[in-house]
């Protein structure tokens, strides 16, 4: 019923706990695939001593070096009718196979299961992702996941359970440098599938120094915004809506608005909290004068992650509507 995908990398010493919190699950009917990726360290030795045990275990390997190429490898091999995700460094809870299965099964006008996490770290010093989670997991509906897409990805991603139909209609994960699951998942909205996020959290995301999304530039903010950016200009060419107008006129708030006038986006004018702001080229209006008259639809680049939801109250207290109106997408 469900295949399981974990590519891995020199992860010996999480990977055994890894293994057994799917082994463990209440759901029993699935296959395990674990797609070596050039492990050096004891990781293939783990992953023969389970596949030993347990002929659910399948092993796979993949020598093209990147979690893109392991993780469609494992795809592309997997039976399930449903697919489901996970790290080498990752714990499932016993009832994550179980209840996302069901979520789905019941819901069949949704492509994705997405659940809620426990964020873990052995180095207090990685606080940085607990803000992340915090706003991950208030995201749960598809109307939250589908509003905030454009902000930071809304979910987390070893906690998808899809459809192995979907890749069909969407395709597999892309090479690039961006990063590449963020950039799947906007392909699947971009398609017109929905996602929806269970409200528990069934997964323990384990963070460290060495995880890809601190390591690989291909997960650095800038090039979260570079591809953010591309779906984003699609969809508003796809809703007719070229010119726009940017709340934050801020230093990183012109680096990234930027972006859109690479894609054909023409930017009328910026929004700014200081009165008698001037910018070069460019209109720049106080917040307090705006009108949806004036200023018909604006795309709100406020990095102050805690400003966002003042900026849809003030904006809807203006008679301006989300995703008809205005997207945040900072």
């Amino acid at each position: 019923m469900i295949s399981i995908i974990i590519p891995y990398h020199n992860v010996a010493k999480t990977f055994g706990q890894a293994i057994i919190s799917l082994l463990d699950q209440t759901n029993q009917n699935f296959e395990l695939l674990l797609i070596d990726n050039n492990s050096t360290d004891q990781s293939k030795d783990i992953a023969i001593k389970f596949a030993s045990k347990d002929l659910r275990i399948k092993l796979l390997s993949e020598t093209q070096q990147g979690v893109v190429f392991a993780a469609n490898t494992g795809m592309r091999a997997a039976k399930g009718e449903f697919i489901a995700r996970m790290d080498a460094d990752d714990v499932a809870h016993p009832e994550r196979l179980e209840k996302q299965l069901n979520h789905l099964k019941s819901n069949p006008d949704i492509a994705i299961s997405a659940t809620q996490v426990n964020y873990k770290t052995n180095n207090h010093e990685l606080n940085d992702f607990t803000h992340f989670v915090k706003w991950s997991n208030n995201l749960t509906s598809w109307n939250d996941i589908y509003q905030n897409r454009f902000v930071e990805f809304p979910v987390v991603n070893p906690t998808l359970m899809f459809r192995r139909s979907l890749l069909n209609e969407v395709g597999y994960l892309k090479e690039g440098g961006f990063p590449e699951d963020y950039e799947w998942f906007l392909r699947v909205i971009d398609k017109g599938f929905k996602v929806e996020k269970l409200p528990l959290p069934l997964l323990d995301w384990h963070d460290s120094s060495s995880r890809l999304t601190r390591t690989d530039p291909r997960y650095q903010s800038d090039a979260f915004f570079r591809i953010k950016t591309e779906y984003l200009t699609k969809h508003l060419k796809n809703i007719n809506q070229t010119k726009v107008w940017i709340w934050g006129a801020g230093k990183l708030g012109l680096k990234r608005s930027q972006l859109l006038l690479n894609h054909g986006i023409e930017i009328l004018g910026y929004i700014d909290i200081k009165k008698g702001k001037q910018l070069n080229g460019f209109s720049c209006v106080h917040f307090e004068d705006i009108q949806i008259e004036t200023q018909p639809f604006i795309i709100s680049y406020i990095t102050n992650r805690n400003k966002r939801n003042e900026v849809r109250s003030f904006l809807e207290s203006k008679g301006y509507q989300e995703s008809e109106n205005y997207i945040i997408a900072g």
